[in-house]
C-alpha cells in the first residue's frame, strides 16, 4: 500500500485520470478521452439571499463606496436555505504520438463546465496545450493551463470537503491562458524517493480601459506576466509539494481559481497607481500513517501590493470600476500578507472512507485607515463519509459531508476570502457562525 501511495502521489502530475477511454488509431496516434462529473445538493443555514443596495458595480466585500466610506452593499436577508444544486464537470480529449526514439507528443483540449455554463468565467477551456516529453529529459508544453496553486491544491482538498476554502481562496491565479511549462523527469533520491521540478512562465495581453478615447492614459497599462516554481517529493509515507507563484500586472482579487487576466493600469492618471503585484506560497502534502490512515495538511502565505480603484467612465452608466483590492478610504492601495493553514485526517475501510477536515483564515498584516477585512478571521471544518458504489459503476462515489462555519467577529470576510458570500453563502456582517449539509456523487470516466 505505501509503495502504491509513493506511485499515485507522482502520477498525480499527468493530466488524463487512469479510467480514461483509450482508443488507437492505426499506427498514427492514440486518443484518449476522459473527464468526471459532479451532483450537489446542500442545506445551509443562515444562507443570505444576496447584497442589497449595491450601486453600479457591486464590490463583493460590501466595505468601499463614498469617500465617506459609506458600503457599496449591504447585507441582505438570510435564512436556512438549499440553495442552487451544483452541476460540475469537465471533459478532456487527448491525442498523443510517441516516436521509436522514446520523444512523446501531446495535444490535449480540456472543457470544464458549471450549470451549462463556463466554470471559470472567461475561460471556457482550461486546457489546451500541445507539449512534448521524453523519459530521461522530461516535457515542454505549451499553451492554456492550470495552474499547480490551484489543480494540486484542489486535488489535495476536494475528498475532504474543504476545496472552496483552500484551493479557490487566496492569492494567485488558477488558469493561465497563455504559458510555457518545464517539468523535469523524476530524480531518484534515496530510499526510492522521487523528487519532481517544474517551471512555469505565462504573459498575457495588455488591458486597455472601455473609455480609453476619452480618457486618455498618462502611461501604458502594465503587462501581466507570471512565474511559477512548483517542485513535489514522494517517498513511500509522504507527499509533499511547494508552490510559489508570483505575478505582476494582473487584477488583483483573492479568488485563486481564477483565469489571469490584466489590469487596465492608470486611466484616471493617479499618483497613487502602482503596479500590481501578487504572490502566493503554498506547503502542503500527505502522510500515510498507516494502508488505513491518512493525514492531509498545508501552509499558505498570501500577498497583495493594494491595488486603487480606477474610474472607468462609460457613456450611460457612469463610473465603472474594473480592478481594485485593499483598497482604503486614503485612496491607496495598501499591501498586505496572510498566512492560511489546513489539515484533515482520512480513515479508509473497503469501500467506506471518513474524514475530519478544517482550514483556518488568519488576519492580515496590512496598515490601512479602512477596515477590509484584515482583521477578521475564518475557521471552516467538515465532516465526511464516502462511499465507492461498484454495484453501479466502478469509478462513482457517494459522499454526505457535515459543515460547521465560524467567523472572528461581525465585519468584511478575511482578504483571502473572494467574496463576502464566498463560504457557505453567509454574510459575516449578519452572522458569525453557519451550519450545512451537502449530499452528492462523482463518476469519473
Amino acid at each position: 500500500m505505501n509503495r502504491i501511495a509513493c506511485m499515485a502521489a507522482l502520477l498525480a502530475l499527468t493530466r488524463i485520470a487512469a479510467a480514461e477511454q483509450v482508443m488507437d488509431i492505426g499506427d498514427l496516434a492514440q486518443a484518449a478521452i476522459s473527464g468526471f462529473y459532479v451532483e450537489e445538493h446542500s442545506l445551509r443555514a443562515n444562507r443570505s439571499l444576496g447584497l442589497r443596495n449595491c450601486s453600479f458595480t457591486p464590490d463583493p466585500r460590501g466595505v468601499l463606496g463614498t469617500q465617506g466610506g459609506g458600503p457599496y452593499c449591504t447585507p441582505g436577508e438570510s435564512a436556512t436555505s438549499s440553495g442552487e444544486p451544483l452541476h460540475l464537470g469537465a471533459l478532456s480529449g487527448k491525442l498523443s504520438h510517441e516516436f521509436d526514439s522514446a520523444w512523446k507528443i501531446d495535444g490535449l483540449v480540456t472543457w470544464r463546465f458549471r450549470d451549462g455554463a463556463a466554470d471559470i468565467y472567461g475561460q471556457d477551456l482550461i486546457d489546451r496545450s500541445l507539449d512534448i516529453s521524453h523519459p530521461v529529459y522530461g516535457q515542454l508544453r505549451v499553451g492554456t493551463m492550470p495552474t499547480r496553486a490551484w489543480s494540486r491544491s484542489d486535488d489535495l482538498t476536494y475528498p475532504l470537503g474543504i476545496t472552496s476554502a483552500w484551493s479557490e481562496s487566496g492569492a494567485g491565479y488558477g488558469v493561465l491562458p497563455q504559458a510555457l511549462r518545464y517539468t523535469s523527469r523524476p530524480f531518484e533520491l534515496a530510499n526510492g524517493s522521487k523528487l519532481v521540478l517544474e517551471l512555469t512562465a505565462a504573459a498575457e495581453r495588455i488591458v486597455f480601459a472601455r473609455n480609453v478615447q476619452n480618457q486618455p492614459y498618462n502611461e501604458h497599462p502594465p503587462r501581466p506576466r507570471l512565474m511559477e516554481l512548483f517542485a513535489q517529493y514522494a517517498n513511500e509515507t509522504d507527499l509533499i509539494e511547494f508552490t510559489f507563484q508570483g505575478s505582476e500586472g494582473g487584477v488583483q482579487n483573492s479568488f485563486s481559481k481564477g483565469s489571469f487576466t490584466g489590469d487596465v493600469g492608470n486611466p484616471d492618471n493617479s499618483p497613487l497607481y502602482k503596479k500590481p503585484r501578487e504572490t502566493v506560497a503554498i506547503l502542503q502534502g500527505e502522510h500515510y500513517f498507516t494502508p488505513e490512515w491518512k493525514g492531509t495538511w498545508g501552509i499558505k502565505r498570501n500577498y497583495w501590493s493594494g491595488q486603487v480603484f480606477q474610474c472607468d467612465y462609460v457613456a450611460g452608466t457612469g463610473c465603472y470600476f474594473p480592478s481594485g483590492f485593499d483598497n482604503g478610504t486614503d485612496g491607496i492601495g495598501h499591501s498586505a500578507t496572510e498566512y492560511n493553514f489546513m489539515g484533515g485526517l482520512t480513515w479508509y475501510q473497503g469501500l467506506y472512507s471518513y474524514s475530519l477536515s478544517g482550514v483556518h483564515m488568519g488576519r492580515s498584516y496590512v496598515r490601512s485607515p479602512t477596515e477590509y477585512g484584515q482583521s477578521n478571521t475564518a475557521n471552516y471544518f467538515s465532516l465526511g463519509f464516502n462511499r465507492q458504489v461498484p454495484e453501479i459503476a466502478r469509478n462513482v462515489r457517494v459522499y454526505a459531508q457535515f459543515n460547521y462555519l465560524r467567523f472572528g467577529y461581525y465585519g468584511p470576510a478575511p482578504l483571502s476570502m473572494p467574496g463576502e458570500l464566498a463560504v457557505f453563502g453567509v454574510d459575516p456582517r449578519d452572522h458569525s457562525t453557519a451550519l450545512g449539509v451537502t449530499l452528492g456523487g462523482t463518476f469519473t470516466f
